[in-house]
This record gives C-alpha cells, sequence and structure tokens, in this order.
C-alpha cells in the first residue's frame, strides 16, 4: 500500500526521524528507506532503538510514530499517478484484488478510506493480521488464499525490496514501483518482471503479460530517480 496505492515514503519517514531525534537518535534518510521499506514497525523500532522491547512497549512507539505520520501526511494525501484508471478498468475486467500492507488499520483507513479505494479490493491483510513481516512471504500467501487464487497467478505490486523478495518466496512474480528506489536499483533483482514509477504506463492487460512472461523485463523509466 505505501509507496504503491500513494507516494508516502518521505512523510512515513519524516515521522520516523522525529520519533528517533526525540531520543537522540539522528538517521540519513536514504539509508533508513532503504533498511526498512516494507518492514513492520515493530520491527523498525527494535532494529533501531532496541531489540528487547516487548510488543508492548514497541507498540506504544509504534503509535507515537504513526499518529505523527497522519498529521503530517493527510493533508496531502493523493493516489499515485494513474492508480484510478488503472484500478477501475482491472475491476471493470473482474480482476480479484487485494492489498497486503505492514499498515496498521488507522494507516490502512486514511488511504484505503481517504481515497476511497475499499471498493476495489476484495481483501486487506494488514501488520495486525500476520505474525511476521516481510521478507517472509505469510502476508502474501495470506492475501492468496482469500482471494482464491495459487500464488503463481499472483501478480504483485511493491515498492519495497523486502516486498518483492517476500512475493519472490510466495512464488508471485512482481512489478516495482521506483518511489522507495530508483529504476536501477530493481534490474536484476529476482522475481522482477516490470519497473515502473507509477500507473500511468500499466493497464490490466499489460499486467498481465507480464504476469504470463509475454514480456521480457523492462522499464518504462530507464534512468535512475
Amino acid at each position: 500500500m505505501d509507496g504503491v496505492l500513494v507516494d508516502n515514503m518521505k512523510a512515513h519517514t519524516e515521522a520516523w526521524l522525529e520519533l528517533f531525534r526525540d531520543r537522540g537518535y539522528e538517521l540519513d534518510v536514504h539509508e533508513f528507506i532503504r533498511r526498512t521499506a516494507g518492514m513492520k514497525a515493530e520491527d523498525v523500532i527494535r532494529q533501531f532503538i532496541d531489540n528487547t522491547l516487548s510488543d508492548e512497549q514497541a507498540l506504544v512507539l509504534s503509535d507515537q510514530k504513526d499518529f505523527l505520520y497522519r498529521v503530517m501526511y493527510r493533508k496531502q494525501l493523493v493516489p499515485l499517478q494513474g492508480l484510478l484508471n488503472f484500478l477501475e478498468a482491472s475491476a471493470s475486467q473482474q480482476i480479484p484484488m487485494g492489498v497486503a500492507t505492514g499498515s496498521s488499520p488507522e494507516n490502512i483507513n486514511l488511504v484505503l478510506g481517504g481515497l476511497g479505494l475499499k471498493r476495489y479490493f476484495k481483501t486487506v491483510v494488514g501488520a495486525v493480521d500476520v505474525r511476521r513481516g516481510k521478507p517472509d512471504p505469510e502476508i502474501y500467501l495470506k492475501v492468496a488464499a482469500l482471494l482464491d487464487a495459487p500464488p503463481e497467478r499472483c501478480l504483485v505490486f511493491e515498492d519495497a525490496m523486502s516486498g518483492i523478495e517476500a512475493a519472490r518466496r510466495a512464488g508471485m512474480k512482481a512489478i516495482a514501483l521506483s518511489t522507495s528506489h530508483s529504476a536501477a536499483d530493481f534490474h536484476g533483482v529476482p522475481g522482477v518482471v516490470h519497473v515502473t514509477p507509477d500507473f500511468s504506463s500499466l493497464t490490466p492487460d499489460s499486467a498481465l503479460l507480464h504476469l504470463n512472461g509475454s514480456h521480457d523485463l523492462q522499464s518504462s523509466h530507464s534512468r535512475s530517480k
């Protein structure tokens, strides 16, 4: 969801950095995004603050960060370019779609509810619905099961390396969105069948061609961003 339906990773990162500054940590923005994109919030907190924190302690800090994020991002909320047309076209072809995200229920509602996207998705699986975050494949396998779809027939849209790896472990192919990484970063990554900056050049038919292997790996934006 984050970095795929919306280009919101900068707001997430700013909220994280604010939380860490209050605790005496200064982090490089780009390095932070590279290391944490797709991770569950509790895992981020344990990695950067204290890996001995209990679930309850990590959740308190996660809630603080998410509150900061929602305050920062609410007025900037817009769908990724081309997303609405892609979802509408996919729905008209009765292609079942689901969301697999490491976000909290409140953050999911901000994006899906705020943009009116809930009607497009048959199922939504978030951080509270799984035990293990990406790159573990649990979340993608759960969505596939709820969609009653074989994993090998699922196409994942991802912006994070950990999400790409989760899809690969689940036996799924992925289209990479270059919102959190440059397009060049995804070249040669196992499981990636296409790289694009947004949905403006995609149609359901072209996406299915990538899933079915009719296209070689290509990028609609060949230069690094």
